[in-house]
Order: structure tokens, then C-alpha cells, then sequence
């Protein structure tokens, strides 16, 4: 898992297309490596059967340029950090404790707009099998013990009573072997953590998506942002991410693991008669 202390975002020159660049030497040198990438995408963008570059970008990254919050720390051991995401979302960024998330099936209308806010389909059982799912697994695999939770557009999975120090073939099992999104499977491969929402999408609170993303190239953006910030973070206060609804196992949490549920628990789960957001 690793934020690098120096980010750059550089744009092409009609300012459509940008990459990002890290350094944990200089300022400049992530400059020098995000105009690299920059070039890269626009060969790429070039090349008229090139892969989908959103997707491949996140990707091939192995660290995480997001804006850090805060480091949970148990002595010198970097057990979590918090950071903002592009849509300005604070995330849990877990060094060894899986989270697994796994989505409803989605419906949309067929079209670019359709497809954007498509939403999960309202069968009333699909939460109840999933969780018989989850009990089956939990009993061919019993050494886990598995917290539960209700997302908005699915389930949400925590495994408590151990840690993954390596995140290599059997974390990769486990993960397919629980439906997690392949997208994701990637992602904890290749940034070496598992990642969960703290708090709600902007969309779902009736909110818009932030004007500007971190880094802040000016002054003016970061008061933008900062504006954009507390708007969102007020209408947040009506909504929570998840809610617990049950737990698998009867083995006690590791202890690595009691300040992250803690953490997560306080921050994403709220009054229960809060909507899911």
C-alpha cells in the first residue's frame, strides 16, 4: 500500500485528457512522470483499437494518488489510510484486513444515461441469497469468520478473525470465490490493500460531483473544492453507507483488525433508519 508524498496532474492541450504522475523525491519529478504518462495515453488514444484507458490506467497504478486524511497507526505498524477519492468520498485504504463488496445484479434503460445511473434491481430475496450464499461458503471455508453488512446496491463483507500480510494467489481465491467485482480482485493485487466507501456517492445525496479533483492546481481550486466540500458533507449527515446484519463464525476479531471494524462501524454506520446511500 503506498501514497506517494508528491502528485502532478498534466493535461493535454485541449485540457480533455490528463494523467497523473507521483514521486516521493520531488514535486518535479512528478511532473516529469505524469507528462511521461500523459504521452503515453495519447499514443494509446492513437492506436484506433487501444484498450479502454480508464480502465487500464487504474489499473497498472501500484499506489494510490488520492488526498490522505488521516494514518491509523498500532505502534510502527501502518494498519490503514484514509483518503479522499476522485469523487470526493473518504475510503478506507486497509493494509490486511479484506473487505469484499459485492454487487446486485443492475438494470439500466439501454442507453449512455441509462447505463450511468443504472440502479439494482428490486427482487426482494436477492439480499437473502446472497447471504445463503455467504453461510454455504462460510461453511466449507469455517476457519473465517465474516462480518455482514447491507450496502445501497449490495453486500458488503469484512473478514475479522485474520489478516493477510501477502495479498498474492489465496487472497485471489478467496475474493473470486466470494463474487467479488474482477475489477477490484486487480486492484487489491496491485495496490496491495482492500479498499471500502466511508462515506455516501455525492450523487445519492443530492449532490453534484466535485468541480475540481486533488491535486489542487491553485488556490482558487482548493476553495472550490473546499466549498463543494462542506455542501456535501451536510447532506451526508442524513445518510449512511451500510448497516450490519450479521456475522458468520465464531472467531474472536484479531486483534489488528478491533480499530478498523470500530473505525468503519462509527463512520459508516449510522441511525439505522438512515437511507442507504
Amino acid at each position: 500500500m503506498r501514497f506517494p508524498i508528491y502528485t502532478f496532474r498534466a493535461k493535454s492541450e485541449s485540457g480533455n485528457i490528463s494523467a497523473r504522475g507521483w514521486s516521493d523525491q520531488s514535486l518535479e519529478e512528478a511532473k516529469s512522470n505524469a507528462e511521461a504518462r500523459l504521452r503515453r495515453i495519447l499514443n494509446a488514444l492513437a492506436d484506433a483499437g487501444g484498450p479502454n484507458l480508464e480502465r487500464y490506467s487504474y489499473l497498472i497504478d501500484n499506489v494510490i494518488c488520492e488526498e490522505v486524511i488521516d494514518r491509523i497507526q498500532e505502534g510502527s505498524k501502518e494498519l490503514a489510510v484514509i483518503s479522499r477519492n476522485r469523487y470526493g468520498a473518504l475510503i478506507l485504504n486497509a493494509a490486511h484486513m479484506m473487505f469484499v463488496d459485492i454487487d446486485f445484479p443492475l438494470e439500466s434503460k439501454g442507453c449512455l444515461w441509462g447505463w450511468m445511473f443504472r440502479r439494482p434491481r428490486k427482487e426482494p430475496d436477492h439480499e437473502e441469497s446472497i447471504i445463503v450464499r455467504l453461510r454455504e461458503w462460510q461453511c466449507r471455508e469455517s476457519r473465517f469468520t465474516l462480518r455482514i453488512y447491507r450496502t445501497r446496491a449490495g453486500i458488503r463483507v469484512i473478514v475479522t478473525n485474520e489478516i493477510f500480510t501477502e495479498i498474492g494467489n489465496e487472497v485471489k481465491r478467496i475474493l473470486e470465490s466470494l463474487e467479488a467485482d474482477s475489477l477490484y480482485v486487480q486492484l487489491c493485487v496491485s495496490q496491495h490493500c482492500f479498499r471500502a466507501r466511508l462515506s455516501p456517492k455525492p450523487w445519492r445525496v443530492s449532490h453534484s460531483v466535485p468541480p475540481v479533483w486533488y491535486p489542487f492546481e491553485t488556490a482558487e481550486d482548493e476553495k472550490k473544492f473546499a466549498d463543494w466540500q462542506a455542501l456535501y458533507e451536510e447532506r451526508a449527515k442524513n445518510f449512511q453507507v451500510c448497516r450490519l446484519i450479521a456475522t458468520l463464525g465464531n472467531g474472536a476479531n484479531h486483534p489488528l483488525n478491533v480499530p478498523l471494524i470500530q473505525l468503519h462501524d462509527s463512520l459508516c454506520c449510522g441511525d439505522s433508519h438512515l437511507p442507504l446511500a
